[in-house]
């Protein structure tokens, strides 16, 4: 593991011209800054943060920054981390847009306030909440979404959350960092955006073993169930109350091909027990 004294030196590098160039081609300075990212001492990331964030200040070295093995992938981890620092997260945060060269998303929900200087007042209030403790960051894995009119769309359909402040994206990752208040609820991320009727989203969380996992809602089932209910004619009630979970979880990238089996047979008796021949 680096060392806090070999992280500041290179931090001294990163802040040198001359040195910078050097210490971007050094493919083990630049590994050792990001195995660092995932040490349990907030001092050493946050070390870590600022030589990465004074390196990716020119342009020329923000791809080299992107393209690292591991760079994109423990930022977001750092991002999503419950239990990490908010100063910590921010700069996390700002580290990723600068490397995947998207602009963050501000907006503010009062649509009264349409002037140039009230959408740069919405700007600044809503980028200083991601420093606060009153905010939390959710990423998105989208499906479906094939070009720049959609990752708009999907925007705006985000945009109309209540809750939401900035939404970043990544293209070549197909995800979406979303930041929003602490009410905010997954499931109401993916149903806004299932609202496109085009693509979908699944919630993505790592474990503290920092492996994947995909959360799959059932996005339509409010709207499905209500249908449902203004056709279906009256039945006796049931003895026993059936509960059926609209919430899924599998592992990013791995299906599940025995479950199908175990999913008809619950059907089949769903079924049997709640009609009446």
């Amino acid at each position: 593991m680096v060392s806090f004294d070999a992280i500041l030196a290179m931090k001294k590098m990163a802040g040198d011209p001359i040195k910078k160039k050097a210490l971007i081609k050094d493919a083990t300075c630049i590994g050792g800054l990001v195995l660092v990212l995932s040490n349990p001492d907030p001092q050493i990331v946050q070390l870590a943060l600022e030589t990465l964030l004074l390196l990716a200040d020119q342009a020329e070295n923000q791809s080299i920054l992107h393209d690292f093995i591991g760079m994109m992938d423990q930022l977001e981890l750092v991002i999503t981390k419950a239990t990490c620092d908010q100063t910590i997260q921010s700069m996390a945060e700002k580290l990723y847009l600068l490397l995947s060269k998207i602009e963050e998303t501000c907006t503010l929900k009062d649509t009264s306030n349409t002037s140039g200087s009230s959408r740069r007042s919405s700007c600044n209030k809503n980028r200083s909440l991601l420093g606060t403790h009153k905010s939390k960051a959710l990423v998105l894995q989208l499906r479906g979404m094939v070009d720049k009119s959609d990752r708009d769309l999907c925007m705006r359909l985000l945009l109309q959350v209540k809750g939401v402040i900035s939404i970043t994206f990544d293209m070549k990752k197909m995800r979406c960092i979303v930041r929003s208040k602490l009410d905010v609820k997954p499931e109401s991320l993916v149903r806004a955006i299932a609202r496109s009727q085009t693509f979908a989203a699944q919630q993505v969380i790592k474990t503290d073993s920092g492996e994947e996992l995909l959360v799959t809602f059932n996005a339509h089932s409010q709207e499905l169930n209500k249908e449902n209910n203004e056709e279906l004619p009256e039945y006796l009630p049931d003895e026993e109350e059936t509960v059926i979970d609209d919430k899924a979880v599998s592992r990013s990238g791995k299906g599940g091909k025995k479950s199908g089996a175990g999913w008809l047979s619950t059907a089949a008796s769903f079924l049997t027990n709640s009609f009446y021949w």
